[in-house]
């Protein structure tokens, strides 16, 4: 795997070093999305703990008040780019970019009884990546549509904070809480990206384009400083972090000509 991006890297300089052709380089945001099926399975089991209480609290008005809202879902956000592309042709060009993303959800309240018991979840992940890939434009009629595919390393990192008290007057127990706690979790792993890309020429040398990307990248474990798994809701089963999902980003480029023969053209 690390021979892949290697293999690229080096590609990429000696492909520099023999051409002189343009420089593109660009800088792009947008949404994104992300499965994370794993993580949201069990936010979906949070959330059915926490309305089975707000309901049952709710018939229970001269003994416990209050209410917790449900989390949200996790894996939205919004992702940013910027990027180098050699150009060593009219329609091929290699080049290489730094993304992130982050996401994150959460939610707080409190039971009133004897005592005051507090419910408060922050989750939040995100991905620093360094892909190696190359672009063709495949149909040039003054909007340029092209194709990209590239490979990479991705950190990820996931932090939880959990708090989950039970009003002592609670008449039921309750199975399946996730356990309390602070932890932060980091792992890293190559991923893979493709996508299409609308592109708009401004003047010789300014750009702006949109992209649509699909990202194929899966963590099969995280762990903290410790070496202790990821583990939301405490079955003693590391949770597998899927970050594969879409992006689409809208790019500004700037492109840079090399031979200054060709510029006087």
């Amino acid at each position: 795997m690390k021979g892949l991006v290697t293999a690229l890297a080096v590609l990429i300089l000696w492909a520099a070093m023999l051409t002189a052709g343009p420089v593109e380089v660009y800088f792009s945001g947008g949404p994104s999305a992300v499965a994370l099926d794993e993580i949201n399975a069990i936010k979906d089991r949070i959330n059915a703990i926490i309305t089975l209480l707000n309901d049952d609290i709710a018939l229970l008005p001269e003994i416990i008040t209050g209410e917790v809202e449900e989390l949200d879902s996790i894996g939205s956000g919004i992702a940013y780019q910027a990027g180098e592309r050699f150009w060593l042709s009219d329609r091929f060009a290699l080049g290489g970019k730094l993304e992130g993303f982050r996401t994150s959800t959460s939610t707080a309240g409190v039971y009133t009884s004897s005592e005051t018991s507090e419910i408060s979840i922050d989750l939040d992940c995100y991905t620093v990546g360094f892909l190696l890939g190359g672009r063709y434009d495949f149909l040039d009629a003054g909007v340029i549509l092209s194709a990209e595919l590239g490979a990479g390393y991705y950190y990820s990192g996931f932090n939880r904070a959990i708090t989950f008290q039970i009003p002592p007057e609670y008449p039921d127990a309750i199975s399946g809480l996730p356990p309390e706690g602070e932890g932060r979790y980091s792992g890293s792993t190559l991923g893979f990206e493709g996508g299409l890309s609308l592109s708009f020429p401004i003047t010789d040398w300014l750009a702006v384009g949109s992209s649509l990307f699909y990202r194929s990248l899966t963590l099969g474990e995280m762990r903290d400083r410790q070496g202790n798994s990821l583990d939301l809701d405490g079955d003693g089963t590391p949770e597998k972090v899927d970050l594969g999902g879409i992006t689409v980003q809208f790019t500004f480029s700037l492109i840079i000509d090399l031979d200054p023969e060709r510029e006087k053209e």
